[in-house]
């Protein structure tokens, strides 16, 4: 199973999601200076934390924030080239999204985007672990590609490998635990491929 984090690998979603975090943040009376590139080093990387960060309630923070990414989903983008990417890895390998948003955005994004036929499961939500259920695949041979270092830290907890891409929302530093960094989708389908015929061998 090839499992894809979905903000910042599959859809260009960074700006919106903090837009959603300052919308929030001000309709729950935040006078503070909203911090700049919030996500940028935020460990685990997802919209409660930095709710947290702010001192407002987390999970109200969050619900607030999905509500204003939801009612703007039809600007977002995906990265190009990306159905293209996705359809032809579906060929060959079972795809699955792993992500901290939760399943109504990501289900309805993919669906927009006509990619969501091409994924068996989405494991969607903040209060699921990714380590957790991504150990349950690690006996499959899986990978995770994701861009952030929860990304990364849960694919080393579970023993899968990870690939760490460099167009989303953290960078190289933040994502040295990858087993491997890739630029592009070339890059990507090609560590992919390496690693299932590497383990065919097996």
């Amino acid at each position: 199973m090839v499992f894809f984090d979905y903000d910042g690998v599959i859809v260009d979603s960074l700006w919106l999601w903090e837009q959603s975090c300052q919308e929030a943040a001000k309709l729950m009376n935040f006078k503070g200076g909203f911090p700049q590139k919030p996500y940028a080093r935020l460990n685990p990387l997802n919209h409660k934390e930095i709710g947290k960060i702010l001192g407002l309630e987390p999970l109200e923070f969050e619900q607030i924030a999905d509500k204003h990414f939801l009612k703007h989903i039809h600007l977002i983008k995906m990265f190009n080239g990306t159905k293209e990417l996705i359809t032809e890895l579906s060929r060959n390998y079972n795809l699955s999204i792993m992500s901290a948003s939760s399943e109504e955005i990501v289900q309805q994004s993919l669906d927009f985007f006509e990619i969501l036929p091409y994924f068996s499961n989405l494991y969607c939500g903040s209060s699921i672990s990714k380590a957790e259920k991504l150990m349950q695949y690690k006996e499959a041979k899986s990978i995770m590609v994701g861009d952030s270092i929860s990304d990364m830290e849960a694919a080393k907890t579970a023993n899968v490998y990870g690939i760490g891409v460099l167009w989303g929302w953290q960078d190289a530093l933040m994502l040295k635990n990858a087993d491997i960094l890739v630029e592009n989708h070339e890059q990507l389908k090609k560590a992919i491929k390496d690693f299932y015929e590497n383990h065919s061998a097996h």
